[in-house]
């Protein structure tokens, strides 16, 4: 049990980095989730505002206006954009997320010289970077297929 305790000790000055990357994490981490959720700052930037029978759709500086009828299809269509858009909002938050928790876990793992936790978690990373990259590009495809048929 002594080996374990010893082995997780940290020194004075690693416990120091660690907190203060620990704090730049999250302040970076909080920053993007602003961004994105008052500016709509991430990657696809789409936002989607309801106005007086009118539909305003914008991405980054781009804005299509859309004039939509009262029809059930027409009402569907918009609650289906907004789907989507709720959804890539969602990976981007997950993978901004995952990538801090992966950022923190290799240093952490680095100050404890633990060179195997290092590679699995590494390796972890990139097999689900590898299959979340095209589900993000896919429902950004979606959306703009979306927007193609408004």
């Amino acid at each position: 049990m002594e080996k374990i305790v010893y082995f997780l000790q940290f020194e004075r000055g690693e416990v120091e980095i660690i907190r203060w990357v620990a704090v730049i994490v999250s302040l970076a981490v909080l920053s993007i989730f602003i961004l994105t959720h008052f500016l709509a700052i991430y990657p696809g930037g789409y936002s989607l505002e309801k106005q007086n029978g009118e539909v305003l759709i914008e991405k980054g500086s781009d804005i299509k206006r859309a004039t939509i009828n009262n029809s059930v299809y027409n009402e569907l269509k918009i609650a289906s954009l907004e789907s989507r858009i709720k959804d890539l909002k969602t990976l981007w938050y997950v993978g901004v997320l995952f990538t801090a928790t992966t950022l923190l876990t290799i240093i952490t793992f680095k100050k404890l010289k633990m060179k195997k936790a290092i590679i699995i978690t590494a390796s972890v990373y990139v097999v689900l970077a590898v299959l979340y990259v095209p589900r993000y590009a896919s429902t950004i495809s979606l959306i703009e297929n979306a927007i193609g048929k408004l």
